[in-house]
């Protein structure tokens, strides 16, 4: 079933295809509203009063569109060539990437679920860039052997969260670049509690741990869609990871919380291209038993003064 939607939105034009997309959103959002409701708490949580109601419905709104455009692209990703990432990706910054390998210790690309994330990887993987990104095995069988045959066509590599830290060792050791997605919830042997949006949040400080491992660079990346187009705007900028504490664990929370306000500041430029979908702050609402740093300790107090469900 997946082949044969994949062979016919592949048929299409481009443009149609995009209309495909934009159904799907808007069938998603008003007949099949999966996680309609969880997308406007976390706005309101996030946002605590800045937007109204009507602003809240329309990034909700976006944020279907975006996901579900995305994943018609990524349907059509089979047939993905070199041209259309020429012609539809306008980058801004890959050489810091070159620099970065230039060193010959790999590359940390830090990211996150801003705008189409597939998409930002499997395009520069077709221009012959070496990226492996660190993502989740797709539990239903046919889906993943789909993803797994786009990643294939493009070049693209995985690395499986699961006992990963020496692959990941070793691509960088390989002069490769290890793509890292930071924006979703890190379970609690994974991730340290930050801050974001200013609510507890758990975020995998895995960048900030390799870079002092390995002493692979690391940039950050973000591309944005231009409107309901094709055409995406991807910037890479380098990240400089500081040492102002001189002990290798602090100073791996300074630059986790540091990578975090960088993320925060992608999503408030257009939060419609975010996903506001899943469960971001399991902390917020529920933070016990979590290692919280006493700087942050005011927002377990704000938890407990917030029901889950009460409009900030």
């Amino acid at each position: 079933m997946i082949l044969l939607l994949s062979r016919l939105l592949c048929a299409m034009p481009a443009g149609l295809a995009l209309a495909v997309g934009r159904f799907f959103g808007w069938f998603w959002y008003w007949i099949l509203p999966v996680g309609r409701a969880a997308a406007d708490r976390n706005l309101r949580n996030a946002y605590r009063g800045e937007l109204n109601r009507f602003q809240r419905r329309r990034i909700v709104r976006r944020c279907m569109d975006i996901q579900a455009i995305g994943g018609v692209e990524l349907l059509r990703a089979v047939e993905y060539t070199r041209e259309q990432s020429l012609k539809y990706i306008h980058q801004t910054g890959m050489e810091h990437v070159d620099r970065a390998l230039e060193q010959g210790k790999g590359c940390i690309v830090v990211t996150s679920h801003v705008g189409s994330i597939d998409l930002m990887a499997y395009s520069q993987t077709i221009l012959g860039f070496p990226i492996h990104g660190v993502v989740k095995n797709i539990q239903w069988k046919p889906a993943q052997a789909f993803v797994r045959a786009v990643r294939e066509h493009t070049g693209l590599g995985m690395i499986s969260p699961r006992g990963s830290r020496d692959v990941i060792r070793q691509t960088l050791a390989n002069n490769e670049i290890v793509a890292m997605i930071i924006d979703q919830h890190a379970n609690r042997y994974r991730g340290i509690v930050c801050e974001f949006f200013g609510m507890l949040a758990s975020t995998s400080p895995a960048p900030a741990r390799f870079h002092f491992e390995t002493g692979a660079p690391v940039v950050t990346a973000v591309m944005y869609r231009r409107g309901n187009t094709s055409h995406f705007d991807m910037t890479v900028e380098p990240f400089e990871m500081e040492r102002p504490h001189g002990e290798l664990e602090l100073d791996i929370r300074h630059n986790t919380e540091r990578l975090n306000a960088i993320i925060e500041g992608w999503i408030r430029k257009d939060p419609g291209q975010w996903l506001w979908l899943h469960k971001r702050w399991k902390v917020q609402d529920n933070p016990e038993g979590w290692k919280i740093p006493g700087k942050l300790r005011h927002l377990v107090r704000d938890a407990k003064r917030s029901s889950p469900d009460s409009p900030l």
